[in-house]
């Protein structure tokens, strides 16, 4: 057996040194060819940004639980969930690899020109194709882009991560900025609505000389605009929860028994408590409904007075803890890595092109020998016709 192969592999010499001139020639041509070929091919050099995971407790850790899915995303089509998205980071890279944000690189380096397309289409595909974005394990995030020009490559890397910041502040909105912008038109009104009451005093005053009440008016007074202006205000706190959440949200159930707790105590400071007979009432005051008619315009614009002026402290209040909000839930983008302009080209790797296509030209011209060996052999044994 051992014969038989020696045999074997003694004849496939005999044919590569029968056929050593036609595999010379054919590996000769590619190894000078492929040096050729790969000192034509244009420089590439590559651009490489790296930015940091979005941190949990900022606007995306929110994002992904409760708003992003119903705000417009301007063509990301990102919306049913976040396309399973799982981490703020896949969201991330979600983006940079959406059509807005390769229209505005587009646009910007004005790519149709430069790589000669004539299409939109063909332009995204070929930007696609020059750019690589990547996620590590700890969640970093990394642009590569592909250029001839060193500087051109760095600055649309970074580009990238420019436009990925700019979408975020506009589109990322956080619950914090939802209240804020929600809150801060109420309280523009409310200032507006207590000035005009505090006026409307002021002329009462004027027209009717003084007017004095007793305590227990003052107080009546007191308890309906403290009551009535902290209703307006929880009214105002569920329809800015309601503008992101759903109704059957869990604080929406909870500012709603609030809401409807305060008109119940509204309604007994206004017309009394019917439920309960005149000895056993706990109301303390005696209703407005029931008040003398002497004095009672003067009342009512006190009490006016009174709700603005509750409503626009509990307002105030608000506005500032939603700025707060806002300021932490601020979806910055970090940058690790700056893109710079590389000094070392990326493509073509010449020594890797020259070494395969050598040994793909050996491996070819080996085949060439055999088969052309198989084919006069095949002649020689066909039968010559008499």
């Amino acid at each position: 057996m051992d014969q038989e192969e020696e045999i074997n592999l003694l004849d496939y010499w005999r044919i590569l040194v029968k056929r050593k001139w036609l595999i010379t020639r054919i590996v000769g041509v590619a190894f000078v060819t492929s040096i050729v070929v790969s000192l034509m091919l244009p420089k590439i050099y590559t651009g490489k940004a790296a930015i940091l995971p979005p941190q949990q407790d900022n606007a995306f850790g929110s994002l992904l639980s409760s708003g992003l899915a119903n705000s417009p995303m301007g063509g990301l089509g990102l919306a049913g969930g976040l396309l399973g998205m799982k981490t703020p980071s896949d969201l991330w890279v979600g983006i940079l690899k959406s059509n807005s944000v390769l229209d505005a690189i587009i646009d910007q380096f004005k790519l149709k020109t430069l790589y000669d397309l004539e299409t939109l289409d063909e332009t995204r595909k070929t930007l696609e194709n020059n750019t690589k974005i990547l996620m590590k394990k700890e969640g970093i995030i990394l642009v590569a882009v592909e250029d001839k020009d060193p500087k051109q490559a760095a600055a649309m890397a970074n580009a990238y991560i420019a436009e990925l910041d700019k979408i975020n502040k506009k589109n990322g909105m956080s619950s914090g900025r939802r209240t804020r912008i929600f809150v801060e038109k109420r309280l523009a009104e409310a200032k507006t609505d207590l000035s005009n009451a505090e006026d409307a005093v002021k002329r009462f005053l004027e027209n009717n000389k003084a007017v004095k009440l007793d305590t227990q008016s003052e107080a009546i007074i007191g308890a309906i605009g403290e009551v009535k202006g902290a209703l307006m205000a929880k009214e105002v706190e569920l329809q800015t929860l309601l503008s992101f959440a759903t109704p059957n949200h869990p604080q929406a159930e909870i500012l709603r028994a609030e809401v409807e707790g305060l008109k119940d105590r509204m309604h007994e400071l206004s017309e009394g408590d019917s439920k309960l007979d005149n000895t056993g009432s706990k109301d303390i005051f005696i209703p407005t409904a029931k008040m003398p008619h002497l004095g009672l315009q003067y009342v009512r614009l006190l009490r006016k007075v009174k709700v603005q002026e509750t409503l626009y402290t509990l307002l105030t209040q608000q506005y500032e803890m939603a700025r707060i909000q806002e300021a932490k839930d601020s979806p910055t983008v970090q940058i690790l890595d700056v893109a710079k302009a590389p000094e070392k080209r990326t493509k073509p790797k010449r020594t890797i092109i020259v070494i395969l296509t050598t040994f793909t030209a050996l491996f070819l011209s080996v085949f060439i020998a055999f088969f052309m060996e198989y084919l006069e052999k095949s002649q020689a044994q066909s039968p010559r016709p008499t």
